[in-house]
Protein backbone atom coordinates (compact mmCIF):
# COMPACT_ATOMS: atom_id res chain seq x y z
CA UNK A 1 0.00 0.00 0.00
CA UNK A 2 1.45 3.39 -0.72
CA UNK A 3 0.09 6.91 -0.57
CA UNK A 4 -1.88 6.86 -3.73
CA UNK A 5 -4.24 4.25 -2.42
CA UNK A 6 -4.73 5.91 0.93
CA UNK A 7 -4.47 9.52 0.36
CA UNK A 8 -7.47 12.02 -0.16
CA UNK A 9 -7.64 13.75 -3.14
CA UNK A 10 -10.08 16.48 -2.17
CA UNK A 11 -8.01 18.30 -0.07
CA UNK A 12 -9.49 21.28 1.35
CA UNK A 13 -6.92 24.36 1.90
CA UNK A 14 -6.61 28.02 2.56
CA UNK A 15 -4.89 30.81 0.95
CA UNK A 16 -1.67 32.12 3.27
CA UNK A 17 -3.27 35.51 3.35
CA UNK A 18 -6.59 34.12 4.42
CA UNK A 19 -7.87 35.24 8.07
CA UNK A 20 -7.28 32.71 11.14
CA UNK A 21 -11.38 33.35 11.59
CA UNK A 22 -11.46 32.13 7.84
CA UNK A 23 -8.96 28.99 8.55
CA UNK A 24 -11.20 28.19 11.96
CA UNK A 25 -14.71 28.17 9.74
CA UNK A 26 -13.14 25.59 7.59
CA UNK A 27 -12.26 23.71 9.76
CA UNK A 28 -15.32 23.51 11.35
CA UNK A 29 -17.28 23.38 8.41
CA UNK A 30 -15.84 20.20 7.24
CA UNK A 31 -14.78 18.86 10.90
CA UNK A 32 -11.35 18.71 10.37
CA UNK A 33 -8.16 19.71 12.29
CA UNK A 34 -5.75 21.12 9.87
CA UNK A 35 -5.29 22.78 6.81
CA UNK A 36 -3.10 22.92 4.56
CA UNK A 37 -1.80 26.30 3.96
CA UNK A 38 -0.79 27.48 0.13
CA UNK A 39 0.69 31.00 -1.33
CA UNK A 40 -0.75 32.22 -4.02
CA UNK A 41 0.88 30.40 -7.00
CA UNK A 42 -0.91 27.19 -5.05
CA UNK A 43 2.17 25.54 -3.48
CA UNK A 44 2.29 24.21 -0.04
CA UNK A 45 4.37 26.55 2.63
CA UNK A 46 2.56 25.32 5.31
CA UNK A 47 -0.48 24.06 7.67
CA UNK A 48 -2.87 25.25 10.12
CA UNK A 49 -4.29 23.38 12.84
CA UNK A 50 -6.76 24.14 15.51
CA UNK A 51 -3.79 23.01 17.83
CA UNK A 52 -2.05 26.43 16.67
CA UNK A 53 -4.93 28.51 17.02
CA UNK A 54 -5.41 27.35 20.73
CA UNK A 55 -1.31 28.17 20.98
CA UNK A 56 -1.87 31.23 19.63
CA UNK A 57 -4.54 32.69 22.03
CA UNK A 58 -2.62 30.92 24.86
CA UNK A 59 0.93 32.62 24.06
CA UNK A 60 -1.23 35.95 23.69
CA UNK A 61 -2.79 35.25 27.18
CA UNK A 62 0.56 34.11 29.51
CA UNK A 63 1.81 37.17 31.19
CA UNK A 64 5.17 35.86 32.92
CA UNK A 65 7.13 37.77 36.23
CA UNK A 66 10.28 37.61 36.72
CA UNK A 67 11.88 38.60 39.90
CA UNK A 68 16.02 38.38 40.31
CA UNK A 69 15.95 34.77 41.26
CA UNK A 70 14.43 34.06 37.53
CA UNK A 71 10.50 32.91 36.81
CA UNK A 72 8.37 33.99 39.70
CA UNK A 73 4.89 32.76 38.51
CA UNK A 74 2.84 32.58 35.24
CA UNK A 75 -0.72 34.35 34.82
CA UNK A 76 -3.62 34.30 32.39
CA UNK A 77 -4.91 36.77 31.16
CA UNK A 78 -8.41 35.95 30.29
CA UNK A 79 -9.29 39.43 28.62
CA UNK A 80 -7.33 37.66 25.33
CA UNK A 81 -10.16 35.60 24.84
CA UNK A 82 -12.49 38.75 25.06
CA UNK A 83 -10.72 40.77 22.47
CA UNK A 84 -10.35 37.61 19.95
CA UNK A 85 -11.75 39.26 17.38
CA UNK A 86 -8.37 41.23 16.87
CA UNK A 87 -6.11 37.73 16.60
CA UNK A 88 -8.87 36.01 15.05
CA UNK A 89 -8.74 38.72 11.76
CA UNK A 90 -4.65 38.01 11.95
CA UNK A 91 -3.95 36.57 8.27
CA UNK A 92 -3.08 32.31 8.77
CA UNK A 93 0.76 33.13 7.43
CA UNK A 94 1.63 35.06 10.73
CA UNK A 95 0.82 31.74 12.76
CA UNK A 96 0.95 28.56 10.22
CA UNK A 97 3.15 25.97 11.37
CA UNK A 98 5.86 26.01 8.24
CA UNK A 99 7.74 23.16 6.69
CA UNK A 100 4.62 20.89 6.81
CA UNK A 101 5.63 17.30 6.12
CA UNK A 102 5.34 15.73 2.97
CA UNK A 103 5.36 12.60 0.83
CA UNK A 104 5.33 11.43 -2.33
CA UNK A 105 2.27 9.75 -3.98
CA UNK A 106 4.55 6.33 -4.15
CA UNK A 107 5.64 6.27 -0.54
CA UNK A 108 4.94 3.31 1.31
CA UNK A 109 2.08 3.32 4.18
CA UNK A 110 4.89 2.41 6.74
CA UNK A 111 7.03 4.75 6.22
CA UNK A 112 4.45 7.38 6.45
CA UNK A 113 3.15 5.94 9.46
CA UNK A 114 7.19 5.99 10.96
CA UNK A 115 7.36 9.94 10.01
CA UNK A 116 4.29 10.63 11.64
CA UNK A 117 5.40 9.43 14.75
CA UNK A 118 8.56 10.64 14.02
CA UNK A 119 7.46 13.93 13.59
CA UNK A 120 4.75 13.75 15.91
CA UNK A 121 2.28 15.22 13.40
CA UNK A 122 -1.24 14.14 12.41
CA UNK A 123 -1.33 14.52 9.04
CA UNK A 124 1.40 14.61 6.12
CA UNK A 125 0.79 15.96 2.40
CA UNK A 126 1.39 14.55 -0.50
CA UNK A 127 3.14 16.32 -3.36
CA UNK A 128 3.49 15.33 -6.78
CA UNK A 129 6.45 18.06 -8.22
CA UNK A 130 5.34 20.94 -6.11
CA UNK A 131 1.57 20.45 -6.63
CA UNK A 132 -0.59 19.26 -3.41
CA UNK A 133 -2.27 16.11 -4.64
CA UNK A 134 -3.76 14.73 -0.87
CA UNK A 135 -3.53 14.11 1.95
CA UNK A 136 -3.23 11.20 4.64
CA UNK A 137 -4.15 11.38 8.22
CA UNK A 138 -3.40 9.07 11.15
CA UNK A 139 -7.41 8.27 11.26
CA UNK A 140 -6.78 7.12 7.61
CA UNK A 141 -3.74 4.43 8.47
CA UNK A 142 -6.10 3.13 11.03
CA UNK A 143 -9.11 2.68 9.57
CA UNK A 144 -6.84 1.24 6.66
CA UNK A 145 -5.24 -1.13 9.33
CA UNK A 146 -8.56 -2.40 10.73
CA UNK A 147 -10.03 -3.10 8.03
CA UNK A 148 -7.68 -5.86 7.32
CA UNK A 149 -7.87 -7.22 10.43
CA UNK A 150 -9.40 -10.32 10.88
CA UNK A 151 -12.80 -9.95 12.99
CA UNK A 152 -11.23 -11.48 16.76
CA UNK A 153 -14.98 -12.00 17.77
CA UNK A 154 -15.13 -16.10 17.46
CA UNK A 155 -17.74 -17.79 15.00
CA UNK A 156 -21.18 -19.01 16.61
CA UNK A 157 -21.06 -22.51 17.58
CA UNK A 158 -22.73 -24.39 14.98
CA UNK A 159 -25.48 -26.77 16.23
CA UNK A 160 -26.55 -29.48 14.50
CA UNK A 161 -30.02 -31.10 14.92
CA UNK A 162 -30.61 -32.49 18.50
CA UNK A 163 -27.50 -30.73 19.33
CA UNK A 164 -27.06 -28.78 22.10
CA UNK A 165 -28.41 -25.12 21.84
Amino acid sequence: MIARDLMTTRVIQIQSTATIAEAVTLLKRHTISGLPVVDAKGRLVGAITGGDVLRLFQQRAQKVYYSLIGQTHVIIDESVYQDRDQLLSLPVQKMMSRGAVTVSPDTPVGEIADLMLSQNVRRVFVLEGSRLVGVITRNDIVRWLVSHVDDPRPAPAESGPGGDA
